[in-house]
């Protein structure tokens, strides 16, 4: 997630990231101002200052619209990679699995091979099955 926020710090106007909060102030300090002119000049302002709030309202409520259906899609595409990451992850840990219960496999044969040949543990048991792939992989938790 925060991958997703450090992305999105995108100043607008000179905002610097979340601009949310600074639509909220300039729609609150415009009330505040239709508000006062009510007080001021009485009971004529009161239809101005509605269609103002009207406006307003409706400006900012299609800002919000807008930033919440970008930064939703924006969302929806980091939630989606990420899903992504997690199948290939489980994918090759099933993988993994996949590979040691092959390999465990082929030296339960070798074991028993050799059990019933008599040369396990003496000089003429033949290699273990895997050796060259264990020599080759690098040591595990290596970065």
């Amino acid at each position: 997630m925060d991958e997703y926020r450090n992305r999105n710090r995108v100043p607008v106007w000179g905002v610097p990231e979340n601009t949310r909060w600074w639509f909220t102030v300039v729609y609150l300090a415009l009330t505040a101002a239709g508000h006062v002119i009510i007080w001021k000049f009485g009971v004529y302002a009161l239809s101005i200052e509605l269609v103002l709030d009207y406006i307003i309202k409706i400006g900012v409520s299609s800002i919000f619209t807008t930033f919440t259906i970008i930064e939703g899609v924006d969302f929806m595409g980091w939630l989606y990679e990420s899903i992504k990451q997690r199948h290939r992850e489980q994918g090759r840990e099933e993988g993994r699995e996949e590979g040691r219960r092959e390999r465990d496999q082929a030296y339960k044969e070798w074991i028993s091979r050799e059990q019933e040949a008599g040369t396990l543990g003496t000089p003429k048991q033949s290699p273990p099955p895997f050796l060259d792939d264990a020599v080759s992989q690098p040591e595990r938790g290596s970065v």
